[in-house]
């Protein structure tokens, strides 16, 4: 099984390395994968250790979330994270 940037950084973020977590959300972010942005939108809606919470970031983020496609996804397919 390959493991996907926003998988690994999901890894990282429940592992408490969020400076990592974020490093590999914004390369998957900028790269254009919408889940990537809406995690990173939440990761600074609420920041952490290492991470600090910015509601500008975090809208950016959701608002490029929203631009993908992913947010409407995610809102039509209630199954989607269950794959």
């Amino acid at each position: 099984m390959e493991i996907n940037l926003v998988q690994l950084a999901m890894m990282q973020w429940e592992a408490g390395n969020l400076l990592s977590a974020e490093e590999l959300l914004l390369k998957a972010a900028e790269a254009g994968i919408g889940h990537a942005a809406h995690n990173l939108g939440t990761l600074y809606a609420i920041g952490g250790p290492g991470v600090e919470a910015d509601l500008a970031k975090s809208r950016y983020w959701y608002e490029k979330a929203l631009a993908s496609g992913f947010e409407e996804t995610v809102a039509s397919n209630p199954t989607w994270f269950k794959k």
